[in-house]
């Protein structure tokens, strides 16, 4: 599991070097946990280290840091505003995983730098401050839980528990403790204070990716790559519920601002929304097209915003459960999703940049355009397979013939013409008649052909037929088109019917398995029953080696369905 999703954000890297924009946030600030990028650890596993280490920053390092938030060409992975709105700080770095993180604040009013938070020597990966705007935590790939003084700018402790990275942090509500979930399934409790661990809890299976408290504080939610969320009791530490729904990791869970529901949002490209009072799904929004990897509440709790890695942040109306109309798709993917607390601003992050941009006005997003028309259902033809009565081979070759109809030939091998009758089956109007060419481990390379590499070439295809009783020679029957299942190169299906000896079907570079070639009637054809039909199949390529070994005959009485272009060899094959 942890190894599918390290892969997965290695070849996102890869594949976007210059995207911009994405992002993620969670409720009116109750719910900051886990900024967005569970996927990508690579030490405890040792596979994608390497790619990685060959791989460019997905931006070029600047000898200057950037002065404005709009000239921020790093990842950011993970975001938070401060109560007052004034602030916004940016987490990540210059890669994913183990070049230099950077933890910037911003002056939201005008998108000016506003200084750092220095001690990270990794991509930072997580974010929050705490809600009376004195403390902020951040976390990522080293491992290292930092405590900071927001005022100052200083760091206040150095946190270590989890084995492995750390992918979320979150305060409680009043600011006195601190979760985080980190690579080794476990949550941590810490007093925010004095930075002293309260409680470890053994909560997943996977990795941590998401923590978050419950706006009064009494429950922890934790989400992980095991599929699952859980709900904690804070005071206890003991589990209170589980979610279960979700098809692939869980990517950020977030609580609304008036506690009463859940979002959760997945590698499975949905977000789910869950009632907090029983624990049951309320809704499943579907709609994106890779990772849900974020989701944000605005602080009224009507509203809902998700971003992706497909780049689209879509809003949702939480009572219908509607889409709304969302942001212009970001360039790159969304890794974070944040809103402000005042409800006027969203900050979306990106593997290559961020934006402020304004909450759009609510307005339900147009009905997805209508699925383009199912083509027309192909006829379903039913054929009657004919028994032949009587074969005759002009080169004196020999035909066992099978109750259903299988004609096997063996003897002579030269240039050939196989006569073969058959009594017509019931129905008055015969509309075509299909020649199906049968391989047969017994033929030379499987067939259906009885040349060295299985190949035949029908030189022409004819159908006669004698009345019932009738002494009169058969009259032909005028065959109008011929589609085959598979045509060599410059022996196409129509060579059969065209009255040209130097043409005909053939199947070369197809040899091995069964083809076949269906043959249309002129309109009105008229057979009664127990009429004979006397069918032709001349075999006269110059080399006189090209014969068919096997085959069956059958007739239908519906209209031959016109069939898709035949399959072509991929290349000419040597062999004719």
């Amino acid at each position: 599991m942890r190894i599918h999703w390290i892969v997965k954000s290695v070849l996102q890297h890869k594949k976007e070097k210059s995207g911009s924009n994405n992002g993620e946030h969670m409720s009116a600030k109750v719910c900051q946990a886990s900024r967005s990028v569970f996927a990508s650890v690579c030490v405890a596993f040792g596979i994608a280290c390497a790619l990685i280490a060959a791989d460019p920053p997905a931006a070029p390092p600047t000898e200057t840091p950037a002065a404005n938030l709009s000239a921020h060409a790093r990842w950011v992975i993970g975001s938070d505003f401060t109560e007052d709105n004034s602030m916004l700080v940016t987490v990540g770095g210059e890669s994913l995983l183990y070049r230099k993180g950077e933890v910037v604040i911003w002056n939201v009013a005008d998108g000016s730098r506003a200084g750092e938070l220095v001690g990270h020597p990794t991509s930072v990966w997580a974010v929050d401050i705490s809600k009376d705007g004195k403390l902020a935590a951040t976390t990522g790939y080293d491992g290292l839980i930092k405590l900071w003084d927001f005022a100052t700018k200083t760091s206040k402790a150095d946190l270590k528990k989890h084995l492995g990275w750390v992918r979320t942090v979150q305060f409680s509500p009043d600011s006195t403790k601190l979760a985080t979930g980190g690579e080794d399934g476990t949550l941590v409790l810490w007093d925010a204070l004095s930075g002293a661990e309260i409680r470890v809890i053994t909560a997943h299976a996977g990795p941590v990716s998401s923590v978050c408290f419950s706006p009064d504080g009494t429950t922890l939610a934790s989400g992980s790559g095991d599929k699952l969320v859980k709900l904690w009791d804070v005071a206890t530490g003991m589990e209170k519920g589980k979610l279960e729904g979700h098809t692939d990791g869980v990517w950020t869970v977030r609580y609304s601002p008036d506690g009463s529901k859940l979002i959760s949002t997945s590698a499975d490209r949905t977000a789910k929304l869950w009632t907090t009072s029983d624990a049951k799904e309320y809704a499943t929004l579907v709609g994106h097209k890779d990772w849900v990897t974020s989701a944000a509440f605005t602080p009224d709790g009507a509203r809902l915003a998700t971003g992706s890695l497909d780049g689209v942040i879509k809003f949702w109306d939480v009572a219908s459960k509607a889409e709304q109309i969302g942001p212009e798709k970001a360039k790159a993917s969304v890794w974070s999703v944040s809103i402000s607390p005042d409800g006027g601003r969203m900050f979306v992050g990106s593997h290559a940049d961020g934006r402020l941009l304004p909450i759009p006005e609510a307005k339900l997003a147009p009905p997805p355009p209508p699925p383009p028309p199912m083509p027309p259902m192909p006829l379903v033809v039913k054929w009657t397979t004919l028994v032949p009565t009587e074969f005759k081979s002009t080169a004196a070759a020999t035909a066992a013939i099978t109750p259903e109809g299988v004609v096997t030939v063996t003897g002579p091998l030269a240039k050939d013409t196989y006569q073969i009758k058959a009594v017509a089956p019931a129905g008055t109007e015969i509309k075509g008649i299909r020649l199906e060419t049968l391989a047969d481990p017994s033929l030379p390379g499987q067939g259906p052909g009885r040349s060295g590499g299985g190949n035949f070439v029908v030189s022409r295809f004819a159908v006669s037929f004698g009345p019932p009783g009738s002494p009169d020679a058969p009259s032909a029957l005028k065959l109008e088109s011929a589609k085959a299942d598979f045509e060599q190169e410059a022996y196409g299906a129509a060579g059969a019917i065209d009255d040209n000896a130097e043409t005909g079907w053939a199947i070369s570079g197809g040899t091995g398995k069964d083809h076949s070639v269906t043959f249309q009637f002129a309109p009105d054809t008229k057979v009664p029953a127990g009429g004979v039909l006397l069918i032709t199949i001349d075999q006269q390529h110059a080399d006189g080696m090209h014969a068919i070994g096997k085959l069956r005959l059958s007739t239908t009485t519906d209209t031959v369905a016109p069939s898709a272009p035949a399959e072509k060899p991929v290349e000419k094959p040597a062999e004719k």
